[in-house]
């Protein structure tokens, strides 16, 4: 069994607690809005949700340290001694909050050798809630239903079904335009936060690509549950996601995907 099996319910818990402070905010429509440095918005529900989450991990195992978006971010010279660590967005999705589209999570993820061995996400308002261990199988819950097993959508299909943001505009038109042109014909499914992830990994579409920059938050509990479910998070080259490598915590662009031809199409 693995060695995180018995902490599953309790990360899922402390989401689910996360999600039910935001969700109350959400239902005021009546909170502030502020500025972070990078221009990116920032509301109460996102500090609140940080809150509840560090107390909740603490409580697990208090040596493990806590990753943060909303937290003080420790120096790549610290962090990079760290053997595993949590890496949460306590809201992803914060302009979709805003906006009142219902499409944000709450992302947890524990990383250890670089990976992420532990991934829960949950979106509250939608009620859903996905989860996986590292080399085990990946789960889907709705507010109705028991936890089913998920998997990526592994035949071919046309035309694909490619997961894009609500706001999608890509800045890297030829780019885009090069993976467009491999991939042949293709709708557009938009969809806010992590759950553009979430979505390949229970097989609604087959693809997810990302050529503008994310956090390794949003990212990492994801692609627990995406490759639980039989797909891959890759960057641009081909190369599995590390995290907690680099100075910077910008991820590169990437792909993530359920079938794994779409890889050599994606990054020929």
């Amino acid at each position: 069994m693995n060695s995180y099996q018995s902490w599953l319910p309790r990360v899922l818990s402390i989401a689910k607690t996360a999600g039910e402070a935001i969700a109350e905010i959400y239902a005021t429509k009546s909170y502030q809005i502020k500025s972070k440095l990078d221009n990116s918005p920032i509301t109460e529900a996102d500090i609140q949700a940080h809150q509840l989450i560090i107390k909740g991990l603490q409580s697990l195992d208090r040596s493990i340290p806590i990753l943060s978006e909303e937290g003080e971010l420790a120096s790549f010279e610290e962090r990079s001694q760290w053997s595993r660590f949590w890496l949460v967005d306590p809201l992803d999705g914060t302009e979709e909050f805003i906006q009142g589209t219902d499409e944000f999570t709450v992302n947890i993820a524990l990383i250890e050798g670089n990976q992420p061995v532990l991934g829960v996400i949950v979106a509250p308002i939608l009620q859903h809630s996905y989860w996986a261990l590292k080399g085990a199988e990946a789960y889907f819950q709705d507010a109705q239903g028991a936890a089913q097993l998920i998997h990526t959508y592994q035949a071919e299909r046309r035309p694909l079904k490619i997961a894009v943001s609500r706001r999608f505009q890509p800045k890297n038109k030829l780019a885009w335009h090069a993976i467009s042109e491999r991939l042949g014909r293709y709708e557009l499914v938009y969809c806010g936060s992590a759950l553009k992830i979430c979505l390949v990994a229970k097989g609604a579409v087959d693809l997810y690509p990302r050529l503008g920059p994310t956090g390794e938050w949003d990212t990492a509990a994801g692609q627990c549950i995406l490759e639980a479910a039989g797909g891959q998070l890759i960057d641009l080259s081909g190369n599995p996601f590390r995290y907690n490598t680099r100075p910077s915590l910008i991820n590169p662009g990437f792909f993530a995907i359920g079938n794994s031809q779409l890889a050599s199409i994606c990054c020929g």
